[in-house]
């Protein structure tokens, strides 16, 4: 089964975006099995988002958010 895992900031998007982000990550990785593989896997695309508290993550080594 495919796995997304989306890290956000808490609160970033509201729940209509998060259901957007969703819908078009698993389109992207159904297509994606569907060019490679002739498999249509939309029902088993599994997407996980994990919201971070504030200041609760860093890119090159800066705390953000």
């Amino acid at each position: 089964m495919p796995t997304v895992r989306l890290t956000i900031p808490q609160d970033d998007l509201s729940d209509a975006q998060k259901v957007r982000f969703v819908e078009r990550l698993t389109d992207t990785v159904q297509q994606f099995y569907l060019d490679e593989t002739g498999e249509d896997l939309r029902d088993f695309v599994n997407v996980q988002i994990q919201e971070t508290a504030e200041k609760g993550y860093a890119v090159g080594g800066e705390i953000i958010g």
